[in-house]
């Protein structure tokens, strides 16, 4: 089990891959249902997101994690069977015990 951690307004305010409010959203998902914080310090991005870990997770599920960067893109997920889906629906699946 992933171990639980706190995170402050600042912090939170600091995650930044993709648009600000969908990568938070996915993070505490994540964090959520105890698959890990997937939390970092990127200094060269200024972010607190670990992406490529985040990767690795959606890989070992089956899905492609194409995450996005600035707020006018959208973080993108290409399901086993091939077709793509947004963070939404991820966050579903992750809540609903889908993935």
């Amino acid at each position: 089990m992933a171990e639980k951690i706190e995170l402050t307004e600042e912090q939170i305010a600091r995650i930044s891959a993709g648009t600000s409010g969908e990568s938070v959203d996915l993070m505490l998902a994540l964090a959520a249902e105890e698959y890990g914080p997937y939390i970092k310090v990127n200094e060269n991005r200024n972010d607190l997101l670990d992406i490529e870990g985040m990767q690795e997770f959606f890989a070992s599920r089956g899905y492609k994690f194409i995450p996005a960067f600035g707020d006018q893109e959208l973080n993108l997920f290409i399901a086993p069977d091939g077709l793509p889906y947004g963070n939404d629906y991820i966050i579903h699946l992750l809540r609903n015990g889908g993935l």
